[in-house]
């Protein structure tokens, strides 16, 4: 069986340094694992369409999401890395999505590209 990825790592760049450090800035506050997402669900019992909030923690599917140096000569960048708890239920793929989105439609234009995925944890230092 092959091993399952518990580790997704994101390359966050900006236009410029200062977009970076101000877009890691706003991120913290984001990927706080006490932050609960409220989804709305339609459910239909007995034919009968209702919506219902679900609400998922982050800290029930992740076991840490960390702001990492990307490289200490590219200011411009930084590493966004999620790692999974290995009970996650499935909706972890959709919240981490949600913030991926959430970083994109910020005012610093984030481009965002996969950096890695795996059983290890990244080999970078934490940002200063």
């Amino acid at each position: 069986m092959p091993a399952l990825q518990t580790y997704t790592t994101w390359k966050i760049t900006c236009r410029s340094a200062e977009d970076a450090r101000a877009l890691e800035h706003w991120i913290s506050s984001r990927i706080d694992l006490e932050r609960v997402w409220t989804e709305s669900v339609r459910v239909s019992p007995n034919g009968v369409v209702e919506t219902e909030n679900v609400r998922h923690r982050l800290g029930d599917y992740f076991a840490d999401i960390r702001i990492l140096a990307e490289s200490p000569v590219n200011p411009t960048s930084f590493l966004l890395m999620f790692h999974r708890l290995p009970d996650a239920g499935r909706f972890w793929k959709d919240l981490m999505v949600n913030i991926l989105q959430e970083i994109e439609a910020r005012p610093e234009r984030a481009a965002i590209a996969m950096d890695s995925k795996g059983e290890m944890e990244p080999l970078t230092l934490p940002r200063v």
